[in-house]
């Protein structure tokens, strides 16, 4: 499905519950290494901010670590369609009303939970200025070259083709390409320019339906993915795998184990997807070089 008015524009902005300690050490992550702005709010959350945009991760205390929302920007003029869409699939959407709709820095917001527990938010973005100096360090929401939202995210689901109709044939993605590999056999989606905004794996990993593997956030010097990596070490966090680059989306990043209990990849150089060229390809390794697994991300 090519980009439309009635599919979803980018990977707005996603919530997190992170249990006691946690938040704590996750601003660090976000604020110290990735190098995003880190704003305390009330009731002890944390908006993490990657542009203008109010937020782009919202943390909030919470009795345990987990994904609490992933929120998907829609244009105004077809979210009536989408949500339509999503309705006539059979799932039980509500709407979480004005009050939570501002708190998310939207003009409109529906909310469903999928068979694997992951809960959606489709939403109409109030408008918000530029952050010049946040522009400046990061690939997100809208570049020069195209639309490409907070950045990526891999789902393990209990379904895999089920979960991919959902993505394509009711939300507007279209597949980039498949990873086929021992370790596992994924499939990234795209919705924009961003070579993948989603990638789904069958359980693999140890990790179950319902788990996140990991989100990726992408800088705009190779310069700042080197600091971070070099962060790492001296605060305290693990690295998951080491600096690599990927074959499909030709990424060079690393892979850092987070306190919330998923992995955050920190990369630069994605490549750019023309939608209506692109072409489906079948990988057989998720890396070129590097990329060499120090320890599994832990469910």
């Amino acid at each position: 499905m090519q980009a439309s008015d009635s599919a979803v524009r980018q990977l707005g902005y996603l919530v997190f519950e992170c249990a006691p300690g946690v938040l704590e050490a996750m601003t660090v992550v976000y604020g110290e290494i990735i190098g995003a702005a880190v704003e305390p709010q009330e009731g002890g959350a944390v908006h993490v901010r990657l542009d203008g945009r109010p937020f782009r991760l919202r943390l909030e205390p919470g009795e345990t670590s987990r994904l609490a929302a992933i929120g998907w920007e829609v244009p105004a003029p077809g979210f009536d369609a989408l949500v339509a869409r999503v309705a006539a699939t059979g799932a039980a959407l509500s709407d979480p009303g004005a009050e939570v709709a501002a708190a998310r820095g939207a003009a409109r917001i529906m909310r469903m939970s999928d068979a694997d527990g992951f809960v959606h938010e489709f939403h109409v973005d109030l408008p918000f200025a530029e952050d010049a100096a946040l522009k400046e360090k990061f690939v997100c929401g809208d570049e020069a070259n195209g639309t490409f939202g907070l950045g990526h995210i891999v789902q393990i689901v209990g379904d895999l083709p089920g979960a991919t109709a959902f993505y394509t044939d009711v939300l507007g993605f279209d597949l980039s390409d498949r990873i086929t590999w021992p370790a596992a056999d994924l499939f990234f989606l795209h919705c924009n320019q961003r070579h993948h905004t989603v990638a789904l794996s069958a359980p693999a990993f140890g990790m179950p339906p319902g788990a996140v593997h990991h989100l990726m956030f992408e800088a705009k010097s190779r310069d700042q993915v080197d600091a971070a990596y070099a962060k790492l070490g001296a605060l305290g966090f693990p690295v998951i795998m080491t600096i690599g680059q990927h074959t499909n989306d030709e990424v060079y990043s690393f892979y850092m184990g987070a306190p919330a209990g998923y992995a955050i990849e920190f990369g630069f150089g994605g490549k750019v997807v023309d939608r209506a060229n692109w072409e489906y390809k079948t990988f057989d390794a998720p890396s070129s070089w590097g990329h060499e697994l120090q320890l599994a991300p832990q469910p």
